[in-house]
């Protein structure tokens, strides 16, 4: 990064004006982006300094303004109040900035394959059970981020921890035996016989049972029954439970297909059903297991509590095969870092499960990291209840699109796809609304926001670079191409410049969204470009410019074409030419 070159040069010439009372590393560390683009492109707030040296913050902006050696790249200093604002020669830094964009195209900002091994486990839906909107940031936020960490060049093994395991199936079974196997094995078809079997054990339970279901079994005692067969892996129930397993794989595989998302691993709960006893023999290892209430498990103090980790009757429970799970993937993987993006309520078990690995003795612990993300408010389909199965939702968003592309884009192109246009900016639009907010405030979805493409919204990225692609095709009929190196003199316009910066920040952008986890930062970065691209467009005409001078500027626009394309595909949507 260009910018990171000329900070270190001249953290190392602020911290020679300093009487060696501060080292380059902490000046660099102080140096940063003003708020305000018009004050300069770095910034040294001059607080800290100015204690070191014993003079008020403006008092020391002024001493180092007038002592500064300026570095190659360093045009201009100008003390304001307590801060010290710098600018950069402009030429040159447009140049090594652009041309280094345009070598690069969609793999700008990439990075060198890096050692560093990052699991990123995100989705993780029921067996039996619908794909409902509930999943959907979790799901999005994990790709996003699984996304951006390989584009960097981590090495990154995705997971999605389906829920296989647990009661659920016995319900299931105990609804086939009752009523008989459905006709149509769907996930709908599961989830209402889950939904019959357990409304006949509340009845049952109450002894309310209506007189068409007097003389069934008792349900209850035949779904239980059912799982201890299965934890003790009797055909009969293995063979049932793979039968579910498989009617979910179908539909879940169909709806991230749908959604643009794809896992390295299926792994659920079952997967580490026979990898319980490494967990109980490091616990008995480290004699930290207490008993409480009948329950087996580690005092993590009064901060995270009991940690229960088995049942009074040795049952093991989803802490149990939490530690199981993040003991596998340390073994196989041995991550640098292991990324859980799940849900906020989840955070005192996040918790408790470092603290259990802490207790134990094991280190892996530190390198594990909890994204915890917000609620969605918002996500209905027309003439919806409380439950929103997701392929509603998504076929909602694509009938919107269509008939919000048609009404607010008025000039489109000849022998345009509208379908393959309405499924992008539908999907766009889930997308960004669903990561432009911090992951763990809530967010409220809003057709009327999510759909404009004028305001801050996935169908405004799509089309302002589908528009920069009609710029370069029109520039085409008039016998105008990009540059394919730029100099810095043909574009000397403020707007130009502004956007080249933004440009210059993309590498810094995508390694903090990685290192912060927060998609957000690229979702801002985005709205950014695309709208420096609006201003800029305004003032740099091309057709009709002298021709180096429209190369130069047709240039800038495809660089921000591919840097914007790039920035929609690593958060997970997708991208079409032609609005």
């Amino acid at each position: 990064m260009i910018r990171t070159e000329i900070k270190r040069a001249l953290a190392s010439a602020i911290a020679a004006t300093c009487d060696g009372k501060i080292g380059d590393d902490q000046c660099f560390s102080l140096l940063e982006h003003p708020k305000n683009r018009e004050h300069g492109e770095l910034s040294i707030p001059c607080f800290q300094l100015a204690k070191l040296l014993a003079v008020s913050p403006p008092e020391c902006a002024k001493r180092i303004a007038a002592q500064v050696t300026l570095p190659a790249g360093v045009s201009e200093v100008t003390p304001l109040g307590p801060f010290l604002n710098f600018r950069l020669e402009r030429k040159g830094f447009s140049e090594r900035v652009l041309n280094g964009v345009l070598k690069a195209g969609l793999a700008y900002g990439s990075g060198k394959k890096r050692e560093q091994i990052t699991v990123i486990e995100y989705s993780a839906p029921n067996i039996a059970k619908p794909f409902h909107v509930g999943h959907l940031r979790g799901t999005l936020i994990g790709n996003a981020l699984d996304r951006v960490h390989r584009h960097l060049g981590y090495n990154v093994v995705s997971v999605n921890h389906l829920g296989d395991w647990g009661t659920q199936f016995g319900f299931v079974y105990a609804g086939c035996e009752v009523w008989g196997r459905p006709a149509e094995p769907t996930v709908a078809a599961l989830v209402e016989l889950y939904r019959r079997a357990t409304s006949l054990r509340a009845s049952q339970d109450k002894n309310e049972v209506a007189e068409a279901e007097k003389g069934l079994p008792k349900i209850n005692e035949m779904a239980r029954a059912y799982f201890v067969d299965l934890e003790l892996g009797k055909e009969y129930a293995v063979n049932f439970w793979q039968w579910c397993l498989d009617i979910s794989m179908e539909y879940f595989l169909k709806t991230y297909s749908r959604l643009n998302v794809k896992f390295d691993h299926y792994t659920g709960e079952s997967f580490y059903s026979d990898k319980l006893e490494g967990v109980k023999k490091l616990l008995d290892d480290a004699g930290v297991l207490k008993e409480s209430q009948g329950a087996l498990g580690v005092d993590l103090g009064e901060e995270l509590g009991f940690a229960r980790i088995y049942t009074p009757d040795g049952r093991s429970l989803y802490l149990t095969r939490d530690l199981a799970t993040a003991k596998y993937r340390a073994e196989t993987f041995n991550f640098d870092r292991s990324i859980y993006v799940v849900g906020a309520p989840q955070t005192l078990h996040f918790k408790q499960i470092k603290g259990v690995l802490k207790a134990i003795g094991v280190d892996y612990w530190e390198r594990m990291l909890h994204v915890p993300f917000g609620h969605v408010a918002g996500m209905s389909t027309r003439g919806a209840g409380e439950f929103v199965e997701l392929n509603d939702f998504l076929d909602e968003a694509f009938s919107r699109a269509l008939t919000t592309y048609r009404e607010q884009v008025t000039k489109r192109p000849p022998g345009l796809d509208e379908q393959e246009v309405a499924e992008a900016v539908s999907h766009g639009a889930i997308v960004f609304s669903t990561l432009n907010r911090g992951c763990i405030k809530d967010v409220h979805f809003s057709w009327e926001t999510a759909l404009n493409f004028q305001g801050d919204s996935g169908p405004y990225l799509l089309y302002s670079a589908a528009r920069i692609s009609g710029i370069k095709e029109r520039a085409a009929q008039a016998g105008i191409t990009p540059a394919t190196t730029v100099r810095g003199e043909l574009l000397p316009e403020e707007s130009a410049f502004q956007l080249i910066v933004l440009l210059e920040n993309f590498p810094e952008i995508l390694e903090r969204t990685a290192a912060e986890c927060e998609p957000l930062i690229l979702t801002s970065f985005a709205i950014d470009l695309a709208s420096q691209f609006s201003k800029a467009y305004n003032e740099l005409q091309v057709v009709g410019a002298e021709k180096d001078v429209a190369e130069a500027r047709l240039a800038l626009f495809e660089a921000t074409r591919a840097t914007l394309t790039t920035s929609m595909k690593l958060l997970g949507m997708r991208v079409v030419e032609r609005m």
